[in-house]
C-alpha cells in the first residue's frame, strides 16, 4: 500500500505549530492522538533545525535535543522519538547504504517553502508568547479586579448631613491656613462619628513640602490612634486630593475620602487622573466628591484674587521707589 507523503513546509504549518506550543509539557503521542496531522507538523518544525546535506544520526539527534530545549521545549519528548516520527513520515530517507558496521546517514525531505526558515518559526514563537504573556496579564487583571469587587468591604452609610458638618470642620481648618499666608486647604479625619484630627496647609510655615493639609491631618491621626492603618476612618479634604496625598490616602488605607472641591489640573481621585484605578494600587476606598465645592472653591478663589492683588501692589511699589533716570 502506497501512502502520498507530503514533504513541504509552509506558513501555515509554522502557524499550526505555534498554536500548538500553548500547551506546555503535552507528549507527542498525546498531539498525535488529538490530530494525526499534527506529527507532520511537530517533525517538520524539528527538521529545520538540521542541514540540507546528509548527515550522520549522531548529528541529527543532537540537532533534535537543542530543537526540544528551544523551539520545541514545549514539547514532552525523546530526540529518538522524533527520528522515529520523521521516519514514518516520510521526512527522512537514508542518504546511503550504510556498510556492515558504517555508522547510518540521513538526508532530510522536508521541503520548505521561501521564507519557512527556523529563524521564522522563532520569531513567530516570540511573538505569540508575547501575546500570551499580554492575554494572561489581562485575564489576571480582570480575576484581581473581580476579587477585589467580592472582597470589598461594605460600603459606609453616608449621612449628607453629617458630611456637611465635618466639611464645615475642613473648611475651618482651610480658612485658618488661608490667614496664615498658606494656601487655604483644610482636612479633618473622622472615625465612629467623631474628629480624631485635624490638618490644614502648613508647607511654607513648616517648610514641609509634604505638609499638605490631608497629609498633616493623616499623620496626627495615626498618632491618635497608634496604628499607621486608618482602615475605619473618613477624610474630608476642602479641595481633592493630589498625587502626593492621594497615595498618602493608599498608604493609610482610609475607608473613605469625602472632598469639596474639584482640582481638573492636579486631583488624582476623579480630575487629572484616578489613582485607585491603577491596577497596582490595592486600595479602593469610597470616594464622594463635590460636598460644599463652592464654599472651598471661594476660598481659593479669593486667596489668589488677594494674592495677585498683592503682588501687583508690590511691583507698582518697587517700581515707582526706583530711581528715575531723565533725559538732560
Amino acid at each position: 500500500m502506497y501512502r502520498l507523503i507530503d514533504s513541504s513546509y509552509t506558513l501555515a504549518d509554522i502557524g499550526r505549530f505555534t498554536e500548538l506550543s500553548i500547551r506546555r509539557g503535552i507528549p507527542l503521542a498525546s498531539v498525535v492522538k488529538t490530530e494525526p496531522r499534527d506529527r507532520r507538523v511537530v517533525v517538520g518544525a524539528a527538521l529545520l533545525f538540521v542541514p540540507t546535506v546528509a548527515f550522520s544520526e549522531e548529528t541529527l539527534l543532537q540537532r533534535f535535543e537543542g530543537f526540544l530545549q528551544g523551539a520545541g521545549s514545549w514539547l514532552k519528548a525523546e530526540p529518538a522519538e522524533l527520528l522515529a516520527s520523521a521516519l514514518e513520515e516520510g521526512l527522512l530517507e537514508a542518504a546511503e547504504d550504510p556498510q556492515d558496521g558504517a555508522p547510518a546517514r540521513w538526508r532530510s525531505r522536508l521541503e520548505s517553502l521561501p521564507g519557512v526558515t527556523a529563524n521564522r518559526l522563532a520569531d513567530e514563537l516570540e511573538a505569540a508568547q508575547e501575546i500570551l504573556k499580554l492575554r494572561r496579564a489581562r485575564m489576571r487583571e480582570t480575576l484581581q479586579a473581580k476579587n477585589r469587587e467580592v472582597n470589598r468591604p461594605p460600603e459606609p452609610p453616608v449621612d449628607a448631613e453629617a458630611d456637611c458638618a465635618f466639611m464645615r470642620m475642613a473648611l475651618e481648618e482651610a480658612q485658618a491656613a488661608g490667614m496664615a499666608g498658606e494656601i487655604p486647604v483644610g482636612a479633618v479625619v473622622v472615625a465612629d462619628g467623631k474628629v480624631i484630627a485635624r490638618g490644614s496647609n502648613e508647607t511654607l510655615r513648616s517648610g514641609d513640602p509634604t505638609a499638605h493639609a490631608e497629609i498633616v491631618a493623616l499623620r496626627a491621626a495615626a498618632a491618635a490612634l497608634a496604628n499607621h492603618r486608618l482602615t475605619n476612618t473618613t477624610l474630608y479634604v476642602t479641595l481633592e486630593p493630589c498625587p502626593m496625598c492621594a497615595g498618602a490616602i493608599a498608604e493609610a488605607r482610609c475607608r473613605r475620602i469625602v472632598y469639596g472641591a474639584g482640582d481638573s489640573r492636579r486631583g488624582a481621585l476623579e480630575g487629572a487622573f484616578r489613582l485607585f484605578d491603577i491596577p497596582g494600587v490595592n486600595h479602593r476606598p469610597m470616594v464622594t466628591g463635590g460636598v460644599l465645592a463652592l464654599e472651598g472653591e471661594k476660598l481659593l478663589t479669593d486667596f489668589f484674587t488677594k494674592r495677585r492683588s498683592e503682588q501687583a501692589a508690590q511691583k507698582a511699589t518697587e517700581s515707582s521707589d526706583a530711581p528715575q533716570n531723565y533725559a538732560q
